[in-house]
Order: C-alpha cells, then structure tokens, then sequence
C-alpha cells in the first residue's frame, strides 16, 4: 500500500509529500536519515529536513540539491524522482511582475500584557499574466506564521531583516483572474510598535491595530519610511478610539515600510 502511494505521489507530487511518503515507505526517522547525509559527507541541518517534508522551506542553493540527489540514493528512489518535482529555481525573496495587489488588511491584537499576540491579513490579488501560483509576503522581524486560508505556506527565507513566505495557490491564476488569502502570524516578544515592509505598490492599505483587555496607550502614531534599511518615523498621530481601536488607509500605498507605534503612560 505504501509502495503504490510513493509510486503515485512520486508522478504527482508534490515534493515535500513526495520525500515525506519516501521517507515513511523505507522506516527511516529523521534522525536517522539525518545521520546517514553526514556519513556521506552532507552537511544539512536536521530543521532544514523537517522543512522540507513540511512545504516550510524547499531546497534551492546547489549544497541543498546535492543532498536531495543523496537522498535519492538513501531512499533507493530513481534518479531525479525528486529533483524533478522541484521545477525551476525561483529568485530568492522576489516575485515576477505579473501580480497587482488590490488591498492589503492588517488587523494586529494587542493584549492587556501589552504584547502583540498576533496579526492577521487579507491580501487580493490580481493576475496580470497566465500562469501566477503564489504571492510572497513579508512578515516582520521575529513573526512566525500560524496559518494560511485559501492558499499554502512554500519556501521561507530569513536571511533578512524579516522573513520572506511564499504563499501558494490551489491552481496557476488566469490573466485578470483575482485571488483572496490570509494568514495569521503571531510575536515572540513584546513590542510597542507594529512595521510592515511593502514590497510592491499597493492600491489600498489598511492597519489597523485593537488594543484588547482595556488599556489602552496614551498616543498612537503611523510611521512610514520609503527605505527598508532605515527605521521608519511618525507621519502622523492616530485617534484610539472608544472600541480600543486606530486605524490608517493609504491608497495608493508606495513600497516601503509602513506602520504603527504606540506609547503607555
């Protein structure tokens, strides 16, 4: 039964089913496939392998294809049977010009704790070519995604200032085809500020932040810096009002770093 679920997922894919299936079909525990790479000279993280059998990250750079190719041969797959369920490598933290972002909703709680508990967005998009199947967001530095509607988290990248998460579709979109997802992340940290780095112009943004519990900060402020290097500074206050609520709407929202910042008595 196994053997014909691996015959058929290796066909269809995709890969992190793909490897997770294999790996499941020979009895092999993570450990255990993690030590037998490092008997053959492969030096990859035992997290990265959880990645990948997860769709939380897929190999790319050449060190991690190589022991795909190794993982082929430890799983006694044929060659290729995972590499090609790969496709194409894509550019790392970019996404190609063919999708518009209507609007971009960000709603964040802050708990009686002060702490930012979470976020949640709601994000539609609109194809401007055949063939689009995912949207890569960025979430702030420390956030860590909870979950995603209508769509699936791929690769993730760190390597920056925040992270970078692909958020794929069930299906490539059609030129002029529109797509709605959302996705929750939550904080590790307390923080008195809320940025966002925009990376594609945005015809309606839209933050807003509820401070829950009742207390409520003494003043509000929306930042913004057109750089993602640089911190961005207040561009102006905000009413908190009787709900525990402030808002800001930018239409015709320009890339940069966009946000909210807060202070307590």
């Amino acid at each position: 039964m196994v053997d014909n679920e691996l015959a058929e997922v290796l066909r269809s894919g995709p890969f992190e089913r793909a490897l997770r299936t294999a790996i499941r079909a020979r009895g092999l525990s993570l450990d255990r496939l993690h030590s037998r790479l490092r008997e053959r000279g492969v030096a990859i993280s035992l997290s990265s392998l959880s990645y990948w059998q997860r769709g939380r990250s897929r190999p790319e750079r050449a060190a991690s294809l190589a022991a795909v190719r190794e993982l082929e041969t430890i799983l006694s797959l044929p060659e290729y049977a995972l590499i090609g369920l790969l496709g194409p490598p894509r550019p790392r933290g970019r996404r190609p010009e063919t999708v518009a972002v209507l609007s971009h909703h960000e709603q964040v709680v802050v708990g009686a704790d002060r702490r930012r508990n979470r976020a949640s967005a709601r994000v539609v998009l609109r194809a401007a070519a055949p063939g689009v199947d995912r949207y890569v967001v960025a979430h702030p530095p420390g956030a860590r995604l909870l979950r995603a509607e209508s769509c699936r988290p791929g690769r993730s990248d760190d390597a920056g200032p925040g992270t970078l998460t692909e958020l794929i579709f069930p299906h490539p979109l059609t030129t002029g085809e529109t797509r709605v997802v959302e996705y929750v992340t939550a904080f590790p940290a307390t923080a008195d500020r809320y940025d966002l780095h925009l990376r594609d112009p945005v015809e309606q943004f839209l933050t807003q932040v509820r401070f829950a519990g009742g207390r409520l900060p003494v003043r509000c402020f929306h930042t913004w810096s057109p750089d993602a290097s640089a911190p961005p500074g207040d561009a102006g206050e905000l009413r908190v009002d009787a709900f525990g609520t402030a808002h800001v709407v930018d239409t015709a929202a320009r890339p940069g770093v966009r946000g909210v910042r807060w202070e307590w008595r």
